[in-house]
């Protein structure tokens, strides 16, 4: 595991709120509907199916089993100086992470970590780990990119902070101070996949590929890839692997994505999908200075962008929402 580096895995089995990895358990009373989720894989986030949904997959002998899809939830950029926030759809509430499936082509048995498009002859069978007291590892990631104002700058940063005159974007959110959208630890956090909209206008913002980093005498390209995209098999995109992470801010705004006002930062629900628990325990998982920017001045950087932190599944559809930190 390289922490540090832009590479998000979705959602991996950490331990268990009433004991350990032991406790961890697979369900296999789901099936996948082939029509709404054109794909899945390991450590991606599954919903119930809608009833539309549902009913296409009818043919099916299910046996008691219910219907999931992949979770996909929608980001809807704030305007700026407007009081509307960013929004995500926190709704329907999360069953549970993918692990694999099963299921029959012409009589050829198949068992794998994944589900692409395929004419099957049979139900598919999935295995999805849906307890509710599962404490998961993700990655921290960004939906933005850098600031299309200085490409060597993230937007947002991808890391827990406390917002002040030097958040989001380490440099002009000060006139917009709003502490309660601050990550911390015991903040809810959206799951989110892929990445936002590119370019100058619409609240696009420009390819990680171009951030610096201070390594203490000065400014180096950092080498951050950009977020893989789920299903677009021309980039470096492998079936099995999700692409999921938990997103600390998505401050941007649809009239200017490099005018980032704190105010319009996504709220932190009961709905919202992950609660931060704390940071995976991992000698090299360690909060560092000289992440970014690169100019070395005290003050205009925070901790180690894309670090993973350890949390349960807050929107559940097992168990009610808790309400996020909110610092004093």
């Amino acid at each position: 595991m390289a922490y540090g580096v832009n590479a998000p895995f979705g959602l991996r089995p950490y331990s268990h709120l009433n004991g350990g990895a032991d406790d961890i358990r697979t369900n296999s009373n789901y099936v996948i509907d082939t029509v709404t989720a054109t794909t899945l894989n390991k450590g991606d986030l599954v919903i119930f199916a809608p009833t539309a949904a549902d009913s296409a997959v009818g043919t099916y002998y299910k046996g008691g089993k219910s219907v999931i899809t992949r979770y996909n939830p929608t980001v809807t950029l704030g305007v700026a100086g407007a009081p509307g926030r960013t929004t995500i759809t926190t709704a329907p509430p999360i069953v549970g992470v993918f692990q694999g499936c099963e299921y029959w082509v012409n009589g050829k048995y198949y068992n794998q970590e994944y589900w692409a498009p395929t004419p099957v002859t049979s139900e598919v069978k999935a295995y999805v780990i849906d307890d509710p007291n599962v404490i998961w590892d993700v990655q921290l990631g960004t939906y933005l990119g850098s600031n299309h104002a200085d490409a060597t700058q993230f937007l947002v940063l991808p890391c827990m902070q406390i917002q002040n005159g030097t958040w989001p974007n380490t440099g002009t959110a000060g006139n917009n101070l709003t502490v309660a959208n601050s990550a911390i630890i015991g903040s809810n956090l959206a799951l989110l996949t892929g990445r936002g909209p590119s370019g100058a206008v619409n609240g696009g913002t420009d390819s990680l590929t171009t951030i610096t980093a201070w390594n203490g005498a000065g400014a180096v390209v950092a080498g951050y890839a950009d977020n893989p995209i789920i299903g677009d098999f021309t980039t470096s995109y492998k079936l099995g692997v999700s692409t999921f992470y938990a997103c600390p801010s998505v401050a941007g705004t649809s009239a200017n994505p490099s005018a980032n006002s704190g105010s319009n930062e996504y709220a932190r629900t009961p709905t919202t999908a992950f609660k931060v628990l704390g940071f995976t325990q991992d000698p090299q998982n360690v909060p560092a200075l000289y992440g970014q920017p690169a100019d070395g001045t005290a003050g205009t950087y925070f901790n180690t962008p894309f670090l993973n932190v350890y949390g349960i599944i807050n929107n559940h559809a097992f168990r009610p929402g808790i309400a996020s930190v909110t610092p004093a």
